[in-house]
């Protein structure tokens, strides 16, 4: 049930089963059946304490209680924090945490695959329409932002 939600974003779902099968990740269109929250790994692991997976995902799945997508792009890994989305859906990140919605497309891996490499699921989507709040996704930005501010020396010693 889930997959087959999933591959109802694409246009063509049988594509997205095939580029499962085929390669373990499927690109799906963003802002039909969700959206993602593109959030650092330096945030992520700030506000989690740590970089260590298991830690990172314990606190993913206390605090988001949703899915999550980690990849490892050429800045760092990233994490995808999927959110629903509608018309008139605010978002209050900035510009180094948008939110990706029509007109973007998402690495969806296959659900079983909860492990590097490559592109994975940190938290795995229960069912139908199991999505991160995007309240919570944010409430995590600010507490990564925060950690990070704690521990950056400022120029001048002050």
């Amino acid at each position: 049930m889930v997959r087959e939600w999933f591959a109802s974003a694409h246009e063509v779902p049988a594509r997205a089963q095939a580029e499962w099968s085929d390669q373990g990740v499927a690109l799906l269109p963003l802002g039909r059946r969700f959206a993602a929250v593109r959030i650092p790994g330096v945030l992520v692991h700030a506000a989690a304490g740590t970089g260590m997976p298991e830690q990172v995902a314990d606190m993913l799945r206390a605090v988001l209680d949703g899915p999550v997508i980690h990849d490892h792009l050429s800045a760092g890994p990233v994490y995808y924090a999927l959110v629903a989305y509608g018309r008139g859906t605010s978002w209050w990140g900035a510009d180094d945490t948008p939110l990706l919605t029509t007109g973007s497309y998402l690495g969806v891996p296959v659900l079983h695959r909860i492990a590097p490499p490559g592109t994975y699921w940190v938290i795995p989507p229960r069912y139908r329409n199991d999505l991160c709040s995007r309240e919570a996704v944010f409430d995590l930005i600010v507490k990564g932002r925060r950690q990070l501010r704690a521990v950056t020396p400022r120029p001048g010693g002050a």
